[in-house]
């Protein structure tokens, strides 16, 4: 008789003891299920460096209103800015992560992290674009120059090369006045002289961010200058395909 009932104590305790594994077993799941569905999208997609980006929350919660929402915009800092939408700027390009603390009201919370991946602007062409004009008369010893001259939009950096015996200057640089008119007109009047045979020039128009222009002139004997335009990187030190036939 002992026997049994120790037995039949012996499973009520198994009994017992199941039952608690299964509700261990299933109560991650309720939580996880009970927690708010933190999401969120940004306009533009693809946005580009120093670009207004704006960040709007998608979150829901089929549970429980959501009390708050918060975004860490620098992706490893405090939770600092609040609210549904927020705006913000990136200034260097690159993957940036962003995430977004929601909280409901039943006090559950989730995390949504997502990667924005930013890149710098695209170059303009500089507008209206320069004009580098010569006028002068070819000569056995090589080329009278009566006119050099460079029209560009104000503020632009106009910087005039010269390699080879006989140049009046070495390099020449002017920065084109800002007027009230869309284009000004600079003049290089010490090149407007007798320049020999081999003699090259080279006129940058620059300007950061822009597409600039490169024209070079290589003086020949008895024929006009042999002339090669192209344009300027943004940063203006390097030859780039031109965007458009523009310029001349």
């Amino acid at each position: 008789m002992r026997a049994i009932i120790v037995r039949m104590r012996l499973r009520w305790a198994l009994a017992r003891v199941s039952f608690a594994l299964a509700a261990l077993a299933v109560a991650p799941a309720c939580d996880a299920a009970a927690q708010p569905a933190a999401s969120f999208l940004w306009f533009p997609p693809a946005p580009h460096v120093g670009e207004t980006v704006s960040l709007a929350s998608t979150s829901t919660d089929s549970s429980s209103p959501i009390a708050s929402q918060a975004w860490d915009l620098l992706g490893s800092g405090p939770f600092d800015q609040s609210g549904p939408v927020v705006e913000t700027t990136f200034s260097t390009p690159g993957q940036h992560l962003v995430r977004l603390h929601v909280n409901s009201a039943d006090g559950s919370w989730n995390v949504a992290a997502e990667v924005i991946t930013v890149t710098d602007p695209p170059a303009l062409e500089m507008l209206p674009f320069p004009i580098v004009r010569i006028v002068g008369t070819a000569v056995r010893s090589g080329v009278k120059l009566r006119l050099l001259s460079v029209e560009a939009p104000p503020g632009v950096l106009i910087t005039l090369e010269c390699r080879g015996r006989g140049c009046p200057t070495k390099v020449q640089s002017v920065l084109a006045p800002s007027t009230g008119v869309g284009t000004v007109t600079v003049q290089f009047r010490r090149f407007e002289r007798l320049l020999r045979a081999g003699v090259s020039l080279e006129v940058r128009v620059s300007k950061a961010g822009q597409i600039g222009k490169d024209t070079r002139l290589l003086i020949r004997h008895g024929k006009p200058p042999r002339r090669v335009d192209a344009c300027l990187s943004p940063l203006g030190n390097a030859i780039i395909s031109c965007p458009s036939a523009e310029g001349s």
